[in-house]
């Protein structure tokens, strides 16, 4: 722990609240502990048990299987579907079997916030502002407590972010049509080996994408601040699909320096086509050897009450992380992980 990046981190956190309120955004708390968290397949829940004392039933006890949340992003929907309007929610949130690479940690403070009748055009915006606020004004403890450099971070201070498509983003690195290989397997496998990546048989398009897009892409993306959007469908779980493309999906990512910091959608309305991906995504799981649950059907349930809605969610260590110059999570953390379990 480095006590002045752990007070600066708590600034940092006030900051956003700040920009938040003053944006006219309601803060609220979803629940942490919950019975069906979200499908995706590669985020892993932490499960527990709850028990429920009944007296009236001399002492019969209910038990049901519970976890932490990945995300509050089922939760948030809900709210919204309910009527609620600019929302957001900023606390803890649990992912197990998560790399100790100096930028994960078990539990991590996550910001998420959503709009009805907004796309991504806002929630870029949104979060384009937002970081500008607090780096602005985090500028001076920063350089207090932790001696950082004068200069906001990398590009921060910029007339404006990036914003690309995966499209576009195929083109100028590596001068290759994305839209001609959505459908042709062979011609992405073709593509992978040329540029030395290994194949599989069981590798899915997704599995041969990201080999590329990880390796070739992504490390390239930071080196100004850049919203990448707009993804192949089947890498949009929640997002709905381009109305002039369906192909593609409202997606989008942040990428400042070395860190991706944000994920967000314009938002699936649709619960038959939810129900669809989830189905997916559950038979994904259990071909993996992972545990398996039901759907939440009060959340398809919830959908279509949604409105034309857009929400992000943010990593917020991260954004101090980038803030303070720190190499790695456990610096801006009071106890670290490895401190936590002994491992």
């Amino acid at each position: 722990m480095n006590q002045e990046k752990v007070r600066a981190r708590s600034e940092i956190v006030k900051l956003i609240r700040a920009w938040f309120d003053q944006c006219g955004f309601l803060e609220v708390h979803t629940p942490r502990l919950v019975g069906l968290p979200g499908q995706e397949p590669h985020l892993e829940p932490f499960w527990t048990e709850v028990v429920i004392s009944n007296a009236k039933g001399e002492g019969r006890r209910a038990k049901s299987d519970a976890a932490l949340i990945t995300s509050p992003e089922y939760a948030m929907k809900k709210l919204l579907a309910e009527g609620m309007d600019k929302i957001y929610d900023l606390g803890p949130c649990f992912r197990n079997n998560e790399p100790w690479d100096g930028t994960h940690d078990p539990e991590f403070l996550m910001l998420e916030w959503y709009r009805r009748d907004a796309g991504l055009n806002e929630i870029m915006e949104d979060t384009e502002s937002m970081i500008r606020f607090v780096a602005k004004e985090s500028k001076n403890v920063i350089l207090r407590e932790v001696g950082a450099t004068k200069d906001l971070p990398i590009g921060i201070s910029a007339e404006s972010f990036r914003r690309i498509t995966m499209e576009a983003a195929f083109c100028e690195y590596l001068n290759v049509n994305l839209s001609s290989l959505l459908e042709d397997k062979q011609a992405l496998v073709d593509l992978a080996i040329s540029l030395d990546q290994t194949v599989g048989d069981e590798d899915s398009w997704d599995d041969i994408f990201f080999k590329i897009f990880l390796t070739h892409i992504e490390p390239r993306l930071g080196e100004q601040p850049t919203f990448l959007y707009r993804y192949p469908a089947s890498m949009a779980a929640l997002a709905r699909r381009s109305e002039d493309d369906p192909r593609y999906a409202e997606r989008v990512e942040l990428y400042i320096g070395p860190f991706e910091l944000a994920n967000g959608f314009a938002e699936l309305a649709d619960p038959d086509e939810q129900r669809e991906r989830f189905a997916e995504e559950r038979e994904l799981r259990s071909k993996l050897g992972k545990k398996t649950w039901s759907i939440d059907e009060r959340l398809l349930s919830a959908l279509p009450k949604m409105g034309n809605a857009a929400g992000i969610a943010f990593g917020v260590d991260r954004l101090v992380m980038l803030l303070t110059g720190s190499k790695s999570i456990n610096d801006i953390l009071p106890f670290s992980a490895r401190e936590r379990f002994d491992i």
